[in-house]
């Protein structure tokens, strides 16, 4: 028993004539015929009789009818909810990113796509970039980003551009002796406490000891990026960080950094096999034309 031939009894059930029930299905008769008898045969029993040149249903096609006329409507209902489902779902993209990147560079990302795009949505949340590229590979998620690609090889179906190139600055108290300072080197900050990332991706391209001959004074560790600005800014210490708009430019000094200790790259990720909405398409090409490398 298959879908065609449930919905062929229905036809032939409503219309008792195989005729007219031929035209409406675009089918030919002896197909028609066929598939009924096969229905038949698998259910045992009569389901049509003939009655002069038409037909007329048996008690048990009657039966039959009322369960074939409620499956049919429900399959129906059920297309059509699944559409509304994928049409709904085309406005959602959904974005994995590792911690730093996600609370440095995707909000604002997102917030100036959402402008023009009201009737969008992100679905959004942090991992680690096995994580992520796992995720990607298995379409798990829209889009990945994340700022190491050394093991990217092993994902042949993620495809990846960079996006942005990120510089390291140092951000200081407002009350700080180094606050008006436009530049500084980091020989500068040997008797400075520092506020450094727990979430050693925010700053794994920065070593101190590869610039500087001495071991920093580690005041704290914090894992939010929220709570390293409110330290720095409440004069618990500074900070090598990201430069951000995310900082509270009102509370602490951010001061470029003369000495070359690299950037953190950021690349943006995505399953070149899958299906991909119009809006997800709108967001990948804004996302790379913000490139600034």
């Amino acid at each position: 028993m298959n879908l065609q031939q449930l919905e062929y009894f229905k036809i032939i059930a409503e219309t008792r004539n195989f005729t007219t029930a031929s035209n409406i299905l675009s089918v030919t008769q002896p197909a028609l015929s066929k598939a009924i008898s096969k229905l038949e045969e698998e259910l045992d029993v009569s389901l049509f009789e003939k009655e002069g040149r038409n037909i007329k249903i048996t008690k048990f096609g009657e039966e039959f009818f009322k369960y074939v006329d409620s499956a049919l409507n429900e399959i129906e209902r059920g297309k059509e909810k699944l559409k509304d489902m994928k049409k709904s779902n085309d406005r959602v993209i959904s974005i994995s990113s590792n911690h730093c990147i996600g609370s440095t560079f995707i909000p604002f990302l997102i917030s100036n796509f959402i402008n023009n795009k009201l009737q969008v949505k992100f679905n959004i949340n942090n991992q680690s970039t096995e994580e992520i590229l796992k995720d990607l590979q298995h379409g798990r998620v829209d889009f990945g980003f994340f700022d190491n690609i050394e093991e990217i090889e092993k994902y042949q179906e993620v495809e990846f551009k960079l996006v942005k190139k990120e510089e390291y600055v140092l951000i200081v108290p407002k009350n700080h002796h180094l606050a008006n300072k436009e530049e500084i080197n980091l020989s500068e900050l040997k008797d400075e406490y520092f506020i450094v990332y727990k979430d050693k991706s925010c700053g794994e391209k920065i070593t101190y000891s590869e610039f500087i001959d001495y071991t920093p004074k580690i005041l704290a560790e914090p894992s939010e990026g929220g709570v390293l600005s409110g330290l720095v800014a409440s004069g618990a210490g500074i900070a090598i960080v990201l430069n951000t708009p995310i900082m509270n430019t009102n509370k602490i000094s951010v001061i470029k950094i003369k000495d070359n200790i690299g950037y953190k790259s950021i690349y943006m990720g995505w399953n070149k096999a899958l299906y991909t909405s119009q809006i997800k398409k709108e967001f990948k090409e804004y996302t790379l034309s913000l490139v600034n490398v």
